[in-house]
């Protein structure tokens, strides 16, 4: 399902439980509860567990070694759903050299389930990252000659962001963090900037970190 009709059914669901009563409230709940699931179960044709997709995936899956993990949390950003951004370091205890770092996303959907989900990108991933993001924070509707449209950006560890059309006119921004059974939040398109800015702070607290800036 495309993310801007995935949108509009929790809309339409979330609106029709409110206004309703009695047994109608109680097919709505059901409805709403369920439908997460059937999401859930179209992202089971890739089930099958793929390896890691960045280094710090990887790095966090060896075995053998103390892993020592570092963070600091950099902001959340709130609308349906919310999306929590922290730096990361992850390094060998043996081996302070072979460190990796990154930017972890935790994406929270809203409504009665919550679920989350975190998606890592690699230092190496940030600046690309912040270039998709600064061109989809200005697209609009002149981008096609069509009615409707949709712009993404993925990154490897499979954290995706869309701006897209509704047929009111609007302009809509989500993230969306998986790959099985993903989450998604629905955002502002102004939100871009504040992810953009705090992409930039964990930029320097990882180049304050790095041994050869002590």
């Amino acid at each position: 399902m495309s993310t801007a009709r995935h949108y509009k059914v929790l809309n339409y669901l979330d609106t029709a439980f409110n206004q309703s009563s009695g047994i109608m409230k109680k097919i709505l709940l059901a409805t709403l509860l369920i439908f997460p699931l059937i999401s859930f179960a179209q992202e089971q044709v890739d089930g099958a567990k793929t390896p890691p997709t960045t280094k710090l995936e990887a790095f966090s899956a060896r075995t053998g070694i103390v892993l020592v993990k570092g963070y600091t949390s950099l902001g959340t950003v709130n609308g349906m759903g919310r999306v929590s951004i922290d730096v990361r370091e992850f390094r060998d205890a043996s081996n302070p050299k072979s460190a990796q770092y990154g930017v972890a996303f935790e994406v929270k959907e809203s409504g009665r389930l919550e679920r989350e989900s975190t998606s890592f990108i690699d230092e190496d991933e940030i600046d690309s990252l912040m270039r998709g993001l600064d061109y989809i924070s200005k697209i609009d509707r002149g981008v096609t000659t069509f009615g409707n449209f949709e712009a993404h950006y993925k990154t490897k560890g499979d954290l995706s962001f869309v701006v897209f059309s509704g047929r009111a006119g609007e302009i809509s921004f989500a993230v969306s963090s998986g790959r099985i059974g993903k989450t998604q939040a629905f955002l502002k398109l102004s939100d871009i900037d504040q992810i953009r800015s705090l992409l930039g702070d964990a930029k320097k607290a990882i180049a304050l970190a790095k041994p050869s800036a002590k």
